[in-house]
């Protein structure tokens, strides 16, 4: 092969960073490169060159490691003619700018794929044949981070906890991996009510959402959830798509020790990364099934979604709900899979949760100190106390009988008054009979007392 074409270079020897300019020609089937010192001669049969990349330089490869950058010229495709087809067919197809919008449109179309189809699916295969033990140590650490961070020891009364315990390893009991699961109660002031499951079976409980509860099946409900994280191993999955996405990124930006940290940081990316609306649907389905195998209504964990919600100020961060998306959806779907389950189980029906808790509020009510009288009579007493009930004020509101500790001390716990004469002329013993204690406290050093006061 003769040709007369010649081309200007840059020749690098592959020993160091120095850049030499040469003139590159071919002549009967070998490359000769002249200049600044350099004098070589290689058949082109040993050389390799770059695909042609719009018109970028091309590099020209040779066997000991060096590199010759010419510009892209019509001699080269003489000069090594052996080209695949598939570099042939993208070498004509990114001279068409139709082409090239198609090519970016399809680029954009798989990140997008990958990202909702492609990052879930190759997390959730790692996920599941990733070793018990190392998902259990992942799980340890992460409740050691929270400790030293977040949690503290829980106030709870060891009996209480023992109780709950109990509870939960008998909502636990038959469930793969059941034995492994456990459920642990720190203290949180900084997080409030909240419950969460870890890598490795734990569920960590605080006390604050033990407190809140007006009953123990509203707490089964929402450890049933959380048994429903645990059996979907959603918390590792859910950290392997938050870390993918972010190696992704790091990788994309250049920034490869970003993507290292962000293994190292799997636990923080685990308590605080939300789970998909998928994993909360699939625990919410969990517990439904499971609280009924157990005999307790699905609409318990509506019962405590709606005491989590009613219960704590506006501004009060609801730290379980919060993580958890569409709570009055939730609500409703919970209280139809109750009503699912009292259709199935009528014997049942005095156990759903607006039974049970509205007879645990009337039985508060009905109790000693719990409540006032609804209404007062002309005078602005208390028209019809109920026995064993707090005092009424003058407006018939209840009194706080605290803050009158002391007077009733002065008064011997007694209190009376003359429908006569308007002034106190006897006591009668309120302890006995609070039913009669409806008019101003019998202090005796203080006999001209406002009649309309009333104290115990």
């Amino acid at each position: 092969m003769t040709t007369h074409a010649t081309l200007q270079g840059r020749y690098f020897d592959g020993r160091d960073g120095r850049r030499h300019a040469v003139d590159v020609e071919v002549a009967h089937g070998r490359l000769r490169v002249r200049g600044d010192g350099i004098d070589r001669d290689e058949p082109l049969a040993a050389l390799t060159i770059t695909p042609r990349l719009a018109r970028t330089l091309r590099t020209i490869v040779f066997p000991d490691g060096a590199r010759l950058q010419v510009p892209d010229a019509d001699c080269l495709e003489v000069w090594f003619p052996h080209r695949n087809r598939l570099e042939a067919l993208v070498d004509r197809l990114e001279r068409y700018y139709q082409a090239v919008a198609l090519a970016i449109v399809v680029c954009l179309g798989a990140l997008v794929a990958g990202y909702l189809w492609g990052i879930p699916w190759l997390a959730d295969r790692i996920a599941t044949h990733l070793p018990a033990r190392v998902e259990a140590a992942l799980g340890d650490q992460v409740l050691a981070l929270l400790d030293r961070t977040d949690l503290d020891a829980s106030a709870l009364d060891p009996g209480r906890q023992a109780e709950l315990s109990d509870r939960f390893a008998t909502l636990a009991a038959g469930l793969p991996d059941g034995a492994a699961v456990r459920v642990a109660f720190r203290g949180a002031p900084s997080i409030g009510p909240n419950a969460f499951a870890l890598p490795g079976g734990t569920v960590v409980v605080t006390d604050e959402l033990v407190e809140l509860f007006a009953d123990d099946r509203q707490l089964d409900a929402v450890l049933a959830h959380e048994l429903g994280h645990q059996v979907g191993r959603h918390a590792l999955r859910q950290a392997l798509r938050g870390s993918f996405i972010a190696i992704a990124a790091a990788f994309f930006a250049g920034d490869v020790s970003s993507a290292s940290a962000v293994v190292v940081a799997v636990p923080t990316v685990l308590l605080q990364n939300r789970y998909s609306r998928q994993f909360e649907d699939e625990a919410d389905r969990f517990a439904y099934a499971h609280l009924a195998a157990h005999a307790l209504s699905p609409s318990w964990l509506g019962a405590a979604l709606g005491q989590l919600d009613a219960d704590l100020p506006d501004d009060a961060s609801l730290a379980w709900m919060s993580s958890h998306p569409a709570t009055a959806a939730r609500i409703a779907a919970a209280d139809a899979a109750g009503a699912d389950f009292v259709a199935r189980h009528p014997e049942l029906a005095d156990e759903e949760p607006d039974v049970v808790l509205a007879e645990e509020d009337e039985e508060a009510v009905d109790g000693p100190w719990c409540a006032c009288c609804d209404d007062t009579d002309d005078a602005g007493d208390c028209a019809d106390c109920e026995a064993d009930r707090e005092d009424c004020a003058t407006d018939g509101s209840c009194v706080d009988d605290s803050d009158d500790t002391a007077a009733g001390d002065e008064s011997d716990d007694a209190c009376a008054r003359d429908d006569a004469a308007d002034e106190l002329d006897a006591t009668i013993d309120c302890e006995a009979d609070r039913d009669a204690c409806t008019g101003a406290a019998d202090s005796e050093t203080d006999a001209d007392a406002d009649a309309d006061a009333a104290v115990l």
